[in-house]
C-alpha cells in the first residue's frame, strides 16, 4: 500500500489555504461556465487572469507549506526519538536508594551521604536535640 504524502495533521493545517482555493475555483467556474457578464476580451481576460493567477500562486504556496510542515514534523519526531533513546551519562536510578540512612539509623531527608551534609555536624551536637531542615 502506498504511503500517504501528507498526514491528517498536515491537511488540517492546510485547510486555511484549501478553503480559499475552493472559493477561487468556484468563481472561475462561475465566470467561465455561467457567464453572468458579457464577454469583453480585455476585462474578462484581466478578471480571469487575476483570479486564475491567484489560484495558481495559492496552490503553489499551499504545496510548499505542506512540504515544510511535514518536514518539520518528521524532524521533530526524529529529534524526540533520539532524545528518548539517548541515556544521560552519570545519572543513576535512585528509586531504591532514596531512603538512605544516616549514621543515627534514621532515613536522611535528601538521600545524600551524611558526611557531605551540613546537618551531620549538627547531629553530633552535645545537647542531643536534632534540627530537621527542609
Amino acid at each position: 500500500m502506498a504511503q500517504r504524502v501528507f498526514t491528517k495533521d498536515t491537511m488540517l493545517d492546510l485547510v486555511v489555504n484549501i478553503i480559499p482555493l475552493g472559493i477561487l475555483a468556484f468563481f472561475i467556474g462561475l465566470f467561465v461556465l455561467a457567464g453572468p457578464f458579457s464577454w469583453d476580451p480585455l476585462y474578462s481576460t484581466l478578471m480571469l487572469g487575476i483570479i486564475g493567477g491567484s489560484f495558481v500562486l495559492l496552490t503553489v504556496l499551499t504545496y510548499f507549506s505542506a512540504i515544510a510542515i511535514e518536514g518539520d514534523a518528521i524532524a521533530s519526531e526524529e529529534a524526540g526519538r533520539a532524545a528518548h533513546a539517548e541515556e544521560k551519562p552519570g545519572v543513576e536510578d535512585t528509586s531504591e536508594t532514596a531512603g538512605t540512612e544516616s549514621p543515627e539509623g534514621t532515613p536522611s531527608v535528601t538521600g545524600d551521604d551524611a558526611e557531605s551534609d551540613d546537618r551531620a555536624e549538627s547531629a553530633d551536637s552535645d545537647d542531643g536535640e536534632h534540627e530537621q531542615v527542609f
